[in-house]
């Protein structure tokens, strides 16, 4: 009975171990950088490209991440949906271009998205269709 007892303490203790050492998780990457006339998202080693002229619409929202909010940005063209947040290398170098090329974008756009705090606060940046003319 001693040895039953032995096994089963030494399988649970292994297990107990591969899921806290050996499964761990790679970490993900999420990155936003500007590329010749555009930028690209590189989320979980999927990367989407866009050029500035393609975009069609653009979305702020924030993200509810329990003791603390993640402000989002979806990007949308014709033919493709990307998301990108504040935590992606890059986002402060993209958002200071994005304003650049889109200036009817309210500079203070994530100051208003991050009030009040736990709400997503979706608002719409920018919509080539509204934009127009």
């Amino acid at each position: 009975m001693l040895d039953l007892y032995s096994y089963d303490l030494d399988r649970i203790c292994n297990n107990a171990k591969r899921i806290m050492f050996w499964n761990k998780k790679k970490k993900r990457i999420e990155k936003i950088e500007l590329i010749e006339n555009g930028f690209q998202v590189n989320y979980d080693e999927e990367t989407s490209q866009f050029q500035w002229s393609e975009i069609e619409k653009l979305t702020g929202f924030k993200i509810d991440r329990l003791t603390t909010d993640d402000i989002c940005l979806k990007i949308e063209s014709n033919n493709k949906i990307s998301y990108a947040t504040e935590e992606f290398d890059g986002w402060r170098i993209f958002i200071n271009k994005m304003l650049t090329e889109f200036p009817e974008i309210d500079k203070n756009w994530e100051e208003i998205i991050a009030k009040p705090a736990f709400e997503r606060n979706e608002t719409e940046l920018y919509d080539r269709n509204k934009n127009v003319g």
